[in-house]
């Protein structure tokens, strides 16, 4: 058979994780929920449980650090940096600078 132009699909299935809030994150979600429902003339704010994932995505898909050259194609599995790419935490300070991914300079 002859090679298709559609590679392997992406493994969609889904992960769940359990994370837990501070109060205050919690109340500022939930407000955020109920703006997005009268925002959208819902009947109900949509669902902690629905809502997190979306704004995560958002947030990294927007985030301009994250899209830099070193990001464009994510691996499929993450890879572990070199332990020899690492600052410590003195060095940022004798720098005076942020730390930075190897590669992102």
């Amino acid at each position: 058979m002859a090679k298709l132009r559609i590679g392997p699909l992406p493994d969609d299935r889904p992960v769940k994780r359990t994370i837990t809030f501070t109060a205050a994150l919690d109340a500022l979600i939930r407000d955020y929920a109920a703006a997005i429902a009268a925002q959208d003339g819902l009947s109900e704010a949509p669902t902690i449980e629905k809502l997190v994932p979306i704004i995560v995505e958002r947030f990294i898909a927007t985030d301009r650090a994250f899209r830099a050259p070193m990001h464009r194609a994510l691996p499929a599995v993450p890879h572990k940096p070199p332990p020899h790419s690492k600052q410590s935490p003195s060095s940022w300070e004798r720098q005076g600078d942020q730390p930075t991914i190897a590669g992102s300079e």
